[in-house]
């Protein structure tokens, strides 16, 4: 089995029309998707869970990754003593999440499939 390895500057054909936002995956529906440590060494070593709730606009859905990002309760750490959340570029959030002996961090963001 063979595939082409990608090659950063891999560029569109010369004169194809830029991607729409269908294409790109910018009018929804709209998901949630939390990105975690899976419990310190454990294997795989990130988490992604993407819900199962649409959202029909951006901002509703940017409404339910806050809620999110406020109560998610991730397994790592233990003990959460407390939780910073900074906005995260347009679509999402990083959570710093403050345990009793360890600081980890998570991503919530919204995402949209891609048309292909």
């Amino acid at each position: 089995m063979s595939y082409d390895v990608y090659q950063p500057g891999d560029a569109p054909e010369p004169g194809a029309a830029p991607p729409t936002e269908d294409e790109l995956g910018g009018r929804g529906p709209w998901r949630v998707a939390i990105e975690y440590s899976n419990q310190g060494q454990a294997k795989p070593p990130t988490v992604v869970r993407i819900g199962q709730a649409e959202h029909a606009d951006r901002t509703t859905a940017m409404l339910a990754a806050a809620r999110a990002a406020r109560e998610f309760d991730p397994p790592d750490p233990w003990s959460e003593q407390k939780r910073e959340i900074f906005r995260d570029g347009r679509d999402g959030f990083l959570v710093i999440i403050e345990g009793a002996t360890s600081t980890f961090h998570m991503s919530v963001r919204i995402v949209a499939p891609v048309v292909t």
